[in-house]
């Protein structure tokens, strides 16, 4: 997912980019390609890019455990600048162009973004249930707790 920006005039430029979920090197979890629509905006030393990024995901429901599919977007700002003659340091969203760079890679940013656009708790809908059977089964007690259930019977000081 890279743009050429050589010869980029100055102002406002809108891509849009594809690529495999598995050439991103995203898990199996997501299927088909990731689809990116970068507005890129020059400036005399910089780039501005805004990307809007979405890709299909396969997963399983915390809660009900049936397999769902859904769409993971995200969206991020980032500057590529050419300009070395303040001291800066790149973060996670500013980069320093070399002279002779003149090619933009937005691959990696875009998989960290997506990754981190997975929600925590994976629900399959805004009406799933526990299944009824799970509610309503006997705690399993494990064993190995029993002893430690009975010092809080014993003689107290």
């Amino acid at each position: 997912m890279k743009i050429n920006i050589s010869g980029l005039s100055e102002g406002v430029h809108r891509y849009v980019l594809a690529k495999s979920a598995g050439e991103l090197g995203l898990d199996s979890n997501f299927t088909g390609d990731i689809t990116a629509n970068i507005t890129l905006e020059k400036s005399i030393h910089q780039f501005l890019a805004i990307v809007n990024a979405s890709v299909k995901g396969v997963f399983i429901c915390d809660r009900c455990a049936d397999e769902f599919i859904d769409i993971i977007t995200t969206t991020y700002t980032a500057v590529y600048s050419c300009d070395h003659t303040e001291e800066t340091e790149e973060d996670d969203d500013y980069h320093l162009l070399r002279n002779d760079e003149n090619m933009i890679d937005f691959s990696s940013s875009i998989k960290e973004y997506i990754l981190l656009s997975v929600p925590v708790k994976l629900l399959c809908g805004n009406n799933c249930e526990i299944p009824a059977q799970i509610l309503t089964a006997e705690p399993l007690v494990d064993a190995r707790w029993e002893k430690l259930k009975n010092l809080g019977k014993t003689e107290k000081n």
